[in-house]
Parts: structure tokens; sequence; C-alpha cells
């Protein structure tokens, strides 16, 4: 006898945000409801071990212990900083998950307790990863996985799917997503209006992340700042409108929105280094809005069009 075919959405608060997941199956209903809380703890748990907000965290530990020695990371935690390191190197630094304390000095992430003062010439080549998921820190840094960690927490989320049969799902924290095997419509917020949406296209096997300015409109009117940072010069990535990755994994999509954010233009061959692609819309009202990134993998089907460069 064949499974009925059951679809189930469901949405938690975690990770700062909502976290929404779709998906469909040929399963019994009871098999999805189990596919989706394992995915809900996958994302738990990298909360767990990357938030820069609890004291017990990977995170935590580091900035407060690896300065004076090797600290021992789960196998999850050093992936990301492997993955970080990647991206920083490529882009010449435009990615840096050091820049802790000024988001800290803005008022976007808490003042971690009992860590020593971090070195304002530190950077993402302090952070050393040795064998054993040993990491240590030749100078004090604050680090935050902020910009990337939540890409991998949607991409552990689709594994944990995956693992139990389902390929056909869209996950989505707060505007950054993944969908599965099954085509689905994807969105971006208009910066002009963040209450509206664009359509960017009709997309399968791929991962979209976006960052923009109006995403923390809040805390930005009061402290006349958000929360990506140019570590060329400290201070907050100027004329920023939005950006969106389209790219292979949610983990470099997430991180590289940061590069392309920092570097603009000079972005474009680390992207597609990566993999990737990028889409970049104005705050300011355009005449025409720029199409889409061109050369997109077969299949997908764009509502802005081709063009050489995005």
């Amino acid at each position: 006898m064949r499974p009925c075919h059951a679809s189930l959405r469901r949405s938690k608060p975690l990770l700062g945000t909502f976290v929404d997941i779709a998906a469909s199956a040929a399963v019994p209903s009871e098999a999805l409801l189990r596919a989706t809380e394992a995915a809900y703890d996958a994302v738990r748990d990298i909360h767990a071990l990357m938030s820069f907000h609890e004291p017990d965290s990977d995170v935590s530990r580091l900035n407060r212990e690896a300065h004076a020695g090797p600290v021992t990371v789960d196998a999850r935690t050093f992936a990301v900083l492997e993955r970080a390191e990647r991206i920083s190197r490529a882009s010449g630094g435009a990615f840096d998950v050091t820049v802790a304390p000024h988001l800290v000095a803005w008022g976007f992430l808490p003042s971690p307790a009992n860590v020593p003062l971090a070195d304002p010439k530190g950077s993402f080549e302090a952070i050393e990863l040795l064998d054993g998921h040993r990491v240590r820190f030749r100078v004090p840094v604050w680090i935050d996985l902020g910009g990337i960690a939540k890409g991998y927490a949607i991409d552990a989320a689709c594994a944990a799917l995956r693992h139990q049969g389902i390929t056909d799902y869209v996950v989505n924290a707060g505007g950054d997503l993944a969908v599965g095997a099954c085509p689905a419509p994807v969105h971006v917020r208009d910066p002009r209006h963040p209450q509206a949406s664009l359509p960017i296209g009709t997309l399968a096997n791929v991962a979209v992340a976006t960052s923009g300015a109006y995403f923390a409109a809040r805390a930005a009117e009061a402290t006349g700042r958000h929360p990506i940072v140019d570590p060329a010069d400290s201070g907050p990535v100027q004329n920023l409108g939005s950006v969106t990755v389209i790219g292979p994994d949610a983990t470099t999509a997430d991180a590289l929105t940061k590069v392309v954010a920092v570097a603009g233009d000079a972005s474009d061959s680390v992207v597609r280094a990566f993999g990737a692609r990028h889409l970049r819309l104005p705050g300011e009202a355009p005449a025409v809005y720029p199409p889409c990134p061109a050369d997109v993998p077969t299949g997908w089907s764009t509502a802005f069009g081709r063009a050489d460069h995005a």
C-alpha cells in the first residue's frame, strides 16, 4: 500500500527570527512531522553552539579563552570557522568574523562578560585552526558568527530533512532560505518599501541569502548605523540598499552577502569563485531595477531577466 502524500508548514521562533519550514513528501503526516522536528532540533543545536549571547556556546568560550591557548570546539563550529576563513582570505578581509567589538559598541550585541579586551588590530588572521577541532587566537579578538551561522543552521535543517528522506522543502529563516528539489517561487524585500516583496525567480536546489539595512531599521534609527561592518574603516557599509546572493548552500550565500555589501563590484570574482551569483538593489527608487544575475544555472527561471552584470 502506497503511503499518502503529506504537506506541512511550520514556524518557530529561533535564531532571533522565525524559522519557517514547508515540506512535502509521499509519507504519512506523522513522518513528515518527525522530519521537520529533527530539522528544528538541528537549528537549535547550531544556535547553542554559535550564539554570541549564550555564555556556554563555543563562540563565548573562544572569546574568553582562546587567546590563552587552544580551545576544542564542536566539529560544526570548526567547519563554520573554516568556511569563514576561506571567504575572508578570498575576499581580502571583506568578510571578517572579528568585527564583534564594533557591533557591541553600536548596541547590536551585548557586552561579553569575563573576556579580555579585543586587540584593535586583530582580524580574522588572528584565528588559528588547529588539528582536533582546536582553535587558538594569536591576540585577543571577539568573534561573532552571526554573519554566517544562520546560513549554516539552514543547511543543517535541510540536511536533517534529507536524512529523513524529505527532498521537497523550503527552509526560511528571516528571509535567508534554501529550496529543495521541487522548484519554488522566491521573493526579496524591496529596499524602498520593506513591507513589499519582489520576485527573483522560481528556483530549486539552491540557497538565497539577503542582507539589507532595513533588517535593523529600528536600531539604525537610534544609532544611525546598521550591523554590516566594513573592516577597512571599522564603520558601517555606506549606501546599502540590499544584497542578495544565490548560491549552492546557505552558509556560503549568507557570508557572501557581506562581501558584496562591503566590496561592491569588486566582489564579483569572489562570488563567482564560490559558485554563486549576486543581485544588488538600491535603497533609493531607481528608474529601472537591475537585472537578475547572469548565467544562472539551467532550470532557473528569473523574473528580472538576464544581463552581463548584476
